[in-house]
């Protein structure tokens, strides 16, 4: 039976339009940036690095006469501290900031004579009645470092001071809405610590180097939405890739904030129709590890839809004086994912930061037509399916497919069960699939699943389609031969009768003697690497072994 495949040649860069939309405002969130102070005196630049006259030698010197052993950190270096930025306290608690330090990334001398510097980091914590000390909310890391040009890394290259030499700092920290905002919260600290004269912003700080190295926006919204927002974030995912222009992440693992459900990095966003950046921007759903056991009236209960500004991987840092063209934009991701996953006002969550149904309006540029870029996505897709279900020198991606198909989603045992495909021919099949945006491979065991509820739904037919007599029996009657197959090949390679021809496991590199055989292509190895192992005897000749029968200008060497 002859079934005709989806026309090719679709247009993927076709022009996305826009239409004015609204939307709740996401919260800023985390936020950092960094700045150089050129506040080295040329009549200093004979003295010794960390005795010259700048805010990195002060703090040196303090550290030396305050704290002098780096076993007393974190060390309290100001107590009852008022900010005008800082929520208020409860009883029994206030505001303090402690001083740690740490080897940094250069230094001076050469060899065993190497002496690396510390950079100084300030934080500002909580402190109950007890001495306690605990993060607070609206958080504050500042790092102080050298700028000196005759600093050098240990491997001998000198530092690169871009901006001249002094002081570089950075300050990291949370519900910041504009990066003056930032910096004034830094030079706050900077000043409370080591005084009021410790710093000189109008006369020493270098306006270039003033650059955000974070920012964040988020909306938290109702657990029940969770899996439409997971989808709208994996849609997103395929389109972008599928444009061709850009590499992504997308994970499904625990980290330190909580379980992270879905996360895509990209600098191409304009294929969905936003506005082209030269930064990367992350999307990404978490929530708090232990929101299982939280009540349902425990906001943290609740997931976060997040975009936050990723880096740059070519160029320069954004200036902060863009910091309110980076976070519209990234409240612009966030809008935009949530409306299209169906979010709607009624379904955000209030916290002690966000206001969730209560937080004011915003107006945005909202992109038009995702859902036929979508469908002509999932045309190309069933078109790859197509082609691979229809491959006629062998049945084994079919029958992943048709087992994937009906199980919805399939271990590898699973497949390597139902199929009778040896455990690499599955595997290197399923990397196949999903490189060309078929499967995705979730969690650990891996499940192999369809990218999308819908692609699933079009895969059924399409194995319906390509072969509508095919049985539950047939496969198993496949799978059965393929077992036996390979057992015969096992008992010649026992024999050192040679090896058997491939056949329906379309270079199945199946389990030999019964040790463990995997595809090139899946190994974290170079060709060279193989051929180096071999000649230096590392590798056993009779380990290795190529296919050579479609190849003539090979030759076998025996008759």
């Amino acid at each position: 039976m002859s079934v005709e495949t989806p026309a090719q040649g679709v247009d993927h860069d076709s022009v996305v339009d826009c239409e004015t939309s609204e939307f709740p405002r996401p919260r800023a969130h985390g936020a950092a940036v960094m700045n150089v102070l050129n506040d080295l005196d040329p009549s200093d630049r004979d003295r010794k690095p960390n005795s010259r006259n700048t805010l990195y030698a002060r703090t040196i010197q303090f550290w030396r006469d305050v704290v002098a052993d780096h076993e007393q950190e974190p060390f309290v270096v100001a107590e009852d501290v008022e900010h005008d930025w800082l929520p208020s306290t409860g009883s029994g608690i206030e505001y303090v900031y402690v001083l740690t330090s740490s080897r940094w990334k250069a230094g001076t001398g050469e060899g065993d004579d190497y002496s690396a510097f510390y950079d100084q980091h300030l934080k500002l914590r909580r402190m109950d009645e007890e001495g306690g000390l605990s993060k607070p909310a609206t958080a504050l890391h500042v790092e102080i470092m050298p700028q000196y040009r005759d600093l050098v890394y240990k491997d001998g290259n000198a530092l690169e001071c871009p901006f001249g030499e002094g002081t570089k700092v950075r300050a990291s920290t949370t519900w910041a809405e504009s990066g003056d905002e930032i910096e004034r919260r830094m030079y706050d600290a900077i000043r409370t610590v080591y005084g009021e004269d410790a710093v000189d912003v109008g006369r020493d700080r270098n306006d270039d180097a003033r650059k955000i190295a974070k920012a964040e926006a988020h909306i938290r919204f109702a657990i029940e939405k969770k899996a439409q927002a997971i989808e709208t974030i994996e849609q997103s995912k395929q389109l972008i890739g599928w444009g061709g222009h850009s590499e992504i992440e997308a994970h499904q693992r625990r980290l330190q904030e909580g379980w992270l459900e879905a996360r895509v990095v990209s600098d191409r966003w304009d294929l969905l129709g936003f506005q082209g950046k030269r930064y990367d921007t992350q999307l990404k759903i978490y929530q708090t590890g232990d929101f299982a056991e939280r009540s349902v009236d425990d906001p943290l209960r609740d997931p976060k839809l997040e975009a936050s500004f990723a880096g740059v991987d070519d160029g320069a840092l954004p200036h902060v004086d863009e910091w309110d063209e980076v976070l519209q934009h990234l409240r612009e991701v966030v809008a935009t994912h949530a409306q299209w996953a169906g979010i709607e006002r009624t379904d955000l969550t209030a916290d002690d930061y966000f206001d969730g149904p209560a937080a004011p309006s915003m107006e945005f540029e909202k992109p038009q037509g995702r859902r036929s870029m979508l469908r002509r996505r999932y045309e190309d897709v069933a078109t790859e399916i197509y082609k691979e279900a229809l491959k006629t020198n062998t049945e084994a991606v079919y029958d992943i497919l048709k087992v994937v198909a009906e199980e919805s989603g399939a271990s590898y045992d699973t497949l390597e069960e139902r199929t009778g495909l040896a455990r690499s021919t599955v595997r290197y099949h399923v990397a196949r699939l999903a490189e060309n945006g078929v499967f995705a491979r979730l969690g650990n065991p891996v499940l192999v699943v369809f990218v999308s509820r819908q692609l699933l739904d079009r895969a059924k037919e399409i194995v319906r389609e390509v072969h509508p007599d095919d049985q539950a029996e047939d496969m198993q009657e496949r799978a059965e031969e393929r077992r036996q197959r390979r057992e015969d090949r096992d008992d010649e390679a026992r024999d050192h009768d040679g090896l058997a021809d491939d056949s329906d496991d379309e270079n199945d590199a199946s389990d030999c003697a019964g040790n463990d055989w995997e595809y090139f292509d899946l190994l974290d190895l170079e060709p060279h690497q193989i051929a180096n192992a071999l000649e230096r005897g590392y590798l056993e000749e009779d380990h290795v072994r190529l296919r050579i029968d479609p190849y003539d200008w090979i030759d076998r060497g025996r008759s």
